[in-house]
């Protein structure tokens, strides 16, 4: 791959200079200021900062919080964004994404190699018995699995190995995968071996500990269930997912899940950490009128899929909803740093020099506060392009008080995720569906949904418990990055994707007569088999001829 021919020609460039110079014994073989395996590794301290680098590599930027873009649950803003082609139907073996997933996913898991093929360079006190070495060992499998069933669910088709090519001949000899299975096969094996070396409880947040490996393990069975059409799978997400809800702690209030601090939430696994020396750089999100630049947005079938826990008020649709919903996105009526957001047209006034909803129109009633300017299209405010394009916005993650210096933690894993898994394991392989409803009832009850499952199993969900569930883990896990492999391993990619993009419904008073109105923002070319996998990066195909065969039906 790229990364071994660009090594090659600087070894070249090394040995040219070495000719030139003449080379004699006094050179030397290890120049400061260069680090290379076998020069580092050369105490425990070296694998703790060597990990440091991998952990670095979570959510690496911010690409877990554009995956919504380019499922049914988002829309990706301006066509120089990351996903816009792909989210729209109109992607190519060029576009950006597929290779910036391609690109970052491998220098992850090169780094996660280096840990685990170097673990002997340092005689570890214990040997191969030492606590130490084999909690660094399991960490680092960890790592190296989550980044490559990121790869696999993407691709497929991916080039696999587990020890870093040093050289362009060993570069040729790496294979592309011809059967996922492989993969996900591997993945879970190694888990399993990671999760014996790991403590049950890690010092701090951004260590992996037996939970995160767990919950790591219970996702990657699920996903393989369901990628490889074998439901066998779900035997472990089970095995997994037993321990894991045995010894989960209470679940935490929902509003503290994506703010500063959810790290020092007991139902918080894993989580990537940033400070105010590091900043996650978030306000690309925020609202416009706020300074943001809205690069990905939520979409109507989301907002939709959000049950309502009161009466549907026709005029304002947005209220008495799951209250997930007013912690997940912004919506017309919805307070936002102490003024209601709005993006629906025409139903402002003006008064005293501020800005409040029209009282002769929907949301009128709500005169207590202004309304902040900046967010309606068309309407002033400036900033056209980074208004959001749906009329909703993102608020999980995206409601601190500062744009742009932001760093609240990232969740990695959390237990409500292993509720999730084991409630869909046990319907999928014909185990109790008491115990499946039990789960769901603990995420829903501490999020405030008292809806009888039962009551909306028939009457909105057309008698399928297995339909609750999964709409359950769409509202509970949004705009956390999981839904792109969701829709793909229940093989609902087509039905979901081929519907049409929708935006806000309001009620338009422009002829006099209000009219419903539902915003359409954006259209999508007719999603086919190809969509499936995402296409292989071109370059890749490249510089790597006859050795890298492209997904089925990209060109």
């Amino acid at each position: 791959m790229k990364i071994y021919k660009k090594s090659l020609l600087y070894g070249a460039f090394a040995l040219t200079l070495c000719m030139a110079g003449g080379c004699n014994s006094n050179i030397d073989l290890e120049p400061e200021g260069i680090i290379t395996a076998d020069g580092y590794f050369k105490s425990a301290e070296d694998y703790e900062k060597a990990l440091t680098a991998l952990y670095e590599r979570l959510n690496v930027k911010s690409y877990d919080l554009w995956m919504d873009g380019v499922t049914d649950n988002g829309l990706v803003t301006h066509s120089w964004n990351r996903g816009y082609d792909l989210g729209r139907g109109i992607g190519s073996t060029a576009s950006s994404f597929p290779a910036d997933k391609w690109d970052k996913g491998y220098i992850s898991v090169q780094r996660a190699n280096n840990v685990i093929n170097n673990i002997d360079k340092y005689q570890w006190p214990g040997g191969e018995s030492d606590a130490n070495r084999n909690q660094v060992l399991g960490e680092a499998r960890t790592l190296r699995a989550y980044f490559y069933l990121d790869l696999v669910s993407i691709f497929g088709h991916i080039m696999f190995y587990t020890e870093n090519p040093a050289t362009v001949a060993e570069s040729e000899n790496v294979k592309q995968v011809q059967d996922p299975k492989e993969v996900f096969d591997f993945i879970l094996d190694d888990l399993d071996k990671a999760i014996a070396g790991l403590p049950d409880k890690p010092s701090n947040k951004s260590k992996i500990g037996k939970p995160a490996a767990r919950l790591l393990r219970a996702r990657a069975a699920a996903y393989a269930a369901g990628y490889l059409n074998d439901k066998s799978y779900f035997q472990i997400t089970l095995d997994e997912t037993a321990q894991l809800v045995a010894s989960a702690p209470q679940l935490a209030d929902f509003d503290k899940l994506f703010v500063t601090g959810c790290e020092d939430l007991d139902e918080v696994i894993l989580v990537r950490r940033y400070s105010l020396d590091a900043t996650n750089s978030w306000g690309n999100w925020y609202n416009q009128s706020i300074g943001g630049y809205c690069v990905t947005t939520p979409v109507k079938a989301l907002a939709d899929a959000f049950e309502y826990v009161g009466e549907r008020n026709e005029n304002m649709p947005y209220l008495n909803k799951d209250p997930r919903f007013y912690q997940t996105i912004y919506a017309p009526g919805m307070e936002m740093r102490g003024k209601y957001f709005n993006t629906i047209p025409n139903n402002v006034i003006e008064k005293d020099g501020k800005t409040y909803f029209d009282p002769n129109k929907d949301y009128g009633a709500l005169q207590d506060k202004e309304v902040s300017v900046g967010d309606v299209l068309a309407e002033g405010g400036g900033g056209e392009w980074n208004k959001t394009p749906t009329g909703l916005s993102w608020k999980k993650y995206f409601q601190e008080e500062e744009t742009w210096t932001t760093y609240n933690s990232f969740i990695i894993f959390r237990y409500a995720e292993a509720y999730l898994l084991r409630a869909e394991a046990l319907v999928e392989t014909g185990g109790s569906t008491d115990e499946a409803k039990s789960l769901i009832k603990v995420i829903r009850d501490r999020a405030g949904n008292t809806n009888d499952i039962d009551k909306m199993v028939a009457e909105q969900y057309n008698g399928s418990l297995r339909d609750l569930i999964r709409n359950e883990r769409r509202v509970e896990l949004a705009q956390e990055g999981l839904r792109f492999a969701d829709i793909r391993r229940w093989n609902i990619l087509l039905d979901v994707m081929n519907k049409p993009i929708e935006g806000i419904e309001y009620r338009d008073f422009s002829s006099g007569t209000p009219k419903h109105t539902v915003l359409i923002p954006a259209e999508r070319d007719a999603y086919t088999a190809r969509d499936f996998w995402w296409p292989i990066p071109q370059a890749e195909i490249d510089l790597n001829p006859g050795r890298i065969t492209q997904n089925e039906g990209w060109k």
